[in-house]
């Protein structure tokens, strides 16, 4: 039909025109900086305009939000549907997040204006990044190492930092790369040495969920802007995308004083089989919130982690490029667990 490929044209025409007016209109607000509390304000109205017209150009018309909870025997257990407050994200919050497509980057940009990080599992460490380099990582090959010269630092320590500079709320991915939304990665031990609970610091766990038939808004694969330009043309050309967002009731999160780790561990009250997380002596408290958010969302939870969609990916660019090699049958099984089918032709440059 030649309706989709028009209607594709049209809204990514002004996607791009909605994106050059945010960047003019955030370069205008440079000039508020000196005052902090003035260009907060503005620049949270800005976000919030132009980043949900995009979504709803993208064919996000309404995002289900819901707050859940998973005590058993509770009144209104997982069904209490609510959007959460933006005054509810106070400064320096964590926000743990599963992380499926660039959609989610604009999501939580819209609702949270927060402060996006960039992990690195070899050091277990974190670095701030802009939304448009949150952007760009979405589907990117991971990387793994931060680059010489680039600092870094552990997150409890930058979260801390963020809520002395009155910074907005902090966003980490622990999975460290895109899924299909069908399955959660093996969490970064990028908690590693934290208490549970942790009572430091604010958490909000939170699930994103994309529900469809034919195509995916996710975007697990994106080595360079070829395919990203193709996903976000065809996720255009749709005239309507779902998303749902759970956030788990406050009084359940592991940054609550009566929070219980071994509640935290439990398997789901309907003993559905997507499986418990075994405790982790390392990282006790991801152990934890990895099995949460599988409750959340009832994803199947992966033996498989960043690394191994490393691997994936360089199994992905031999096969594109018609590279035959025998040593990629593990990688080629983790494509199959994984990753959904992608679009578009390869590059061999990483990006």
């Amino acid at each position: 039909m030649i309706i989709k490929p028009v209607t594709g044209i049209v809204k990514l025409i002004l996607v791009g025109i909605l994106s050059l007016a945010f960047v003019l209109l955030e370069t205008v607000g440079l000039l508020f900086k000196p005052v902090t509390p003035l260009h907060k304000i503005y620049h949270r109205l800005i976000s919030a305009v132009f980043i949900r017209a995009i979504l709803v150009l993208l064919g996000f018309f309404w995002i289900r939000n819901e707050t859940v909870t998973l005590r058993r025997g509770r009144s209104g257990a997982g069904s209490r549907a609510q959007a959460p407050s933006r005054r509810a994200s106070p400064s320096g919050e964590l926000i743990v997040s599963n992380w499926s497509s660039y959609i989610d980057i604009l999501y939580l940009a819209f609702r949270y204006d927060p402060v996006f990080t960039q992990m690195y599992s070899t050091t277990l460490t974190v670095r701030q990044i802009t939304l448009w380099e949150a952007l760009r990582l979405a589907g990117s090959y991971p990387e793994l190492s931060p680059p010489e010269g680039v600092e870094t630092f552990p997150l409890l320590e930058f979260v801390k930092d963020m809520h002395k500079s009155g910074s907005g709320p902090v966003v980490i991915f622990p999975e460290g790369t895109t899924t299909n939304n069908r399955a959660i990665l093996k969490f970064v031990p990028i908690f590693k040495g934290w208490s549970v609970p942790e009572t430091s610091i604010e958490i909000r766990i939170m699930a994103l969920k994309y529900d469809y038939q034919k195509f995916a808004p996710t975007f697990t694969v994106g080595l360079d802007n070829s395919y990203r330009f193709g996903h976000l043309f065809r996720t255009c050309a749709q005239f309507y995308n779902t998303l749902s967002v759970k956030t788990l009731a406050q009084d359940e999160s592991p940054c609550y004083a009566h929070f219980s780790a071994i509640e935290g561990l439990s398997s789901t009250p309907s003993g559905a089989a997507i499986g418990a997380v075994e405790p982790v002596e390392e990282d006790s408290l991801g152990s934890v919130m990895i099995n949460l958010m599988g409750r959340m969302t009832r994803f199947r939870k992966l033996g498989l982690n960043v690394k191994d969609k490393a691997d994936f990916l360089d199994y992905f660019i031999l096969r594109n490029n018609g590279i035959s090699n025998s040593t990629t049958k593990k990688t080629a099984t983790l494509g199959q667990k994984a990753a959904p089918a992608t679009q578009g032709s390869s590059r061999s440059k990483r990006h």
